[in-house]
């Protein structure tokens, strides 16, 4: 801020150094919660920069980014696809198709139609951006390697397990061979890959890997860091898919004490760790205590992040499937039918999650 007011009164409002710092300070902004200040800020550095320097110059289409990714955070779905799109359509134009920039809109459209469930749409915009980085960059390159990791993820959700494996394998040997054993980088391709080997149902493989995974980012970062804790709850996670319910809930407790402590009963992660462990306590027979833990998400999502926010939305889902266990059928098809109305508002009837709202009431009912 005092850069911004020193540069706005040394060199004037619409010099380039001026709006850069504008920029800037919108995007801290953004990083801080602070959607609307960022979204004031990035509108008159664009408007500026669309006066100043056209409609597709290189600086206009990185606001126009910067905005689309201000009103994705808002949750402006549509809105943000429609300005990614015409930030791609011109840096394809005005900078060609192997500029570092198109490639960089491709993967951020790729995100926002994943978003939306357009999951095909998402899996083709990233296969194109892999193929450019890869002519481009090699196949080393720390770009060129995200790219892989994001297109397994796609792949992954889609079903193609096969083809997910195969990229995160590469992309864990590669990151071991250049960066080391225990880089957060190798790391985190190293939770990628269990993810997709315990949907493939190689649990035992799974478990390995994220034993091995949860003892390096202790050894690195230490017993609370967030990246360790996230590993806890991947590591629970697999326990309980393989039986072993027991494991899995002593995991979860000391992840979920850790995260009251360290970070607070409200914040998203703590809430995320709380709902995981109901799940588990759900699968013991513990119905009471998984509903509890449930009904107290619940109530901080609604209360914090509003109704329509879609953890909230996830945490309806979980608690109706917890009623219906109990055989509170009313209560779960309340719930249901109001998570159903929400999404198929906001996301249509095609959107995955849409659909699982409505498996879930067609249980109930």
């Amino acid at each position: 801020r005092a850069l911004l007011r020193a540069r706005r009164r040394a060199l004037g409002a619409e010099h380039p150094n001026t709006r850069s710092t504008m920029s800037h300070l919108a995007e801290t902004l953004r990083s801080r919660g602070d959607l609307s200040g960022a979204w004031l800020l990035h509108s008159q550095v664009l408007d500026a920069r669309r006066r100043v320097l056209g409609a597709e110059h290189p600086d206009t289409l990185t606001s126009m980014s910067y905005q689309a990714g201000t009103r994705w955070e808002e949750g402006d779905l549509a809105g943000v696809r429609e300005l990614e799109q015409q930030v791609l359509e011109s840096r394809r134009k005005v900078l060609g198709a192997e500029h570092p920039d198109t490639p960089a809109s491709m993967g951020l459209l790729a995100s926002m139609l994943w978003a939306e469930g357009d999951l095909a749409g998402a899996r083709r915009l990233e296969e194109q951006e892999l193929e450019l980085r890869l002519r481009t960059r090699g196949r080393e390159h720390p770009e060129v390697l995200i790219s892989m990791g994001n297109l397994a993820i796609s792949l992954r959700t889609e079903g193609d397990l096969a083809g997910a494996q195969q990229l995160q394998v590469s992309v864990l040997e590669i990151r071991r061979r250049v960066f080391g054993c225990e880089h957060p980088k190798t790391l985190t391709s190293m939770s990628d890959l269990s993810i997709t080997l315990r949907a493939q149902g190689e649990l035992s493989s799974a478990v390995r890997l994220q034993e091995s995974l949860l003892e390096a980012r202790r050894r690195v970062l230490g017993a609370e860091h967030e990246a360790t804790l996230h590993s806890m709850n991947n590591l629970a996670v697999t326990l309980r898919v393989a039986g072993d319910l027991e494991g899995a809930r002593r995991l979860q407790q000391q992840a979920l004490e850790t995260r009251r402590r360290c970070l607070g009963a409200e914040r998203p992660d703590t809430l995320v760790a709380m709902g995981s462990l109901a799940v588990t306590l759900r699968k013991q027979g513990d119905l009471v205590g998984a509903r509890q833990l449930q009904e107290q998400v619940l109530d901080i999502w609604r209360r914090v992040f509003g109704v329509e926010d879609r953890d909230t939305l996830h945490a309806m889902s979980n608690l109706s499937v917890t009623l219906r266990a109990q055989g509170d059928l009313p209560g779960a098809r309340e719930l249901e039918e109001q998570a159903l109305e929400v999404r198929l508002r906001a996301l249509g009837t095609e959107h995955p999650d849409t659909l699982a709202s409505m498996r879930g009431l067609a249980k109930t009912l």
